[in-house]
Parts: structure tokens; C-alpha cells; sequence
């Protein structure tokens, strides 16, 4: 269930606005390794994106990355039985949901991932959400201006 990584000019926010779990980063490198492993990805584009993805994510400070907590993780167990997650996926929206119940009712915040079971799981549970894969590029601007 890895997020993905879009530009800054793919989304048109800024970056200060991006948010990601650590959880979800470090299965963004798993994907990365799967990829590799599969000959998908010479060594050399792994290499890069390894690197762009964590000066992007985890060295940029206006990027932020949330903690998944304790209390994420027993979260996730209600939803683990109401969605048919696995324990990760489920950390990841019951830690996102603690974030957007923080924010104010005009904050527009949106999960961005590729894994239908948890972008379901997600809607069910009242979150916005984007699968990247089946969007066409230029239909993201339009997407995030009609939150």
C-alpha cells in the first residue's frame, strides 16, 4: 500500500502542505527494492529515486511525515476488523484520521495511494482519497482545486 510520490508542481500545493507517514515512506522504498529485484528498475534509476524520495520526504523540512503512534496502531485494529486491512495498511488511515480530525473544517486533506483495500477502507471511514495510478496527470490540478 505505498503512497506515491508526485512533485510538488503535480499536486500544485505547496510542499509545507504534503504530509506522509513514516510508515508510508518506508514501504515506498520497498516498492523501490521490489522493482529492482524484478529487474524493473536498473540500479542506477533505483539509485536516484532512493535518493530524490527521502531529500524529498525525509530531509525536506517542509515535508511533513507523521508518526504512526501506539494508539495508530491499536486504531487500526477496529479498522483491521471493519475493512479486512493488514496491520500496516491499517496504522496508516487511523493514523491520518487523528491528523485530519486536528486540522480546521476547511483544511482539504486527501490520502494519496495505490492499494484499493485501502483507499476503501479509507472512503468508509469519511476520507478524501486519490489513487494515482488510474489518474491521468493532468487531471490532478482539477481534482485538488474541486476539494
Amino acid at each position: 500500500s505505498a503512497d506515491v510520490a508526485f512533485a510538488e508542481a503535480d499536486f500544485a500545493v505547496a510542499r509545507a502542505q504534503m504530509i506522509t507517514s513514516v510508515l508510508s515512506y518506508s514501504e515506498t522504498c520497498a516498492v523501490l527494492v521490489r522493482k529492482r529485484n524484478a529487474d524493473t528498475l536498473v540500479a542506477a534509476t533505483f539509485s536516484a529515486a532512493r535518493s530524490a524520495l527521502r531529500t524529498e520526504v525525509v530531509d525536506d523540512p517542509d515535508f511533513g511525515v507523521l508518526a504512526v503512534e501506539f494508539d495508530d496502531i491499536l486504531g487500526g485494529i477496529d479498522l483491521i476488523d471493519r475493512h479486512n486491512l493488514n496491520s500496516a495498511d491499517a496504522s496508516v488511515p487511523a493514523s491520518f484520521l487523528g491528523f485530519v480530525q486536528a486540522q480546521p473544517a476547511t483544511t482539504a486533506c486527501l490520502l494519496v495511494a495505490a492499494d484499493q483495500r485501502l483507499l476503501r477502507a479509507a472512503q468508509a471511514e469519511g476520507l478524501r482519497t486519490l489513487n494515482p495510478e488510474p489518474t491521468a496527470d493532468a487531471a490532478v490540478p482539477a481534482f485538488l482545486a474541486a476539494l
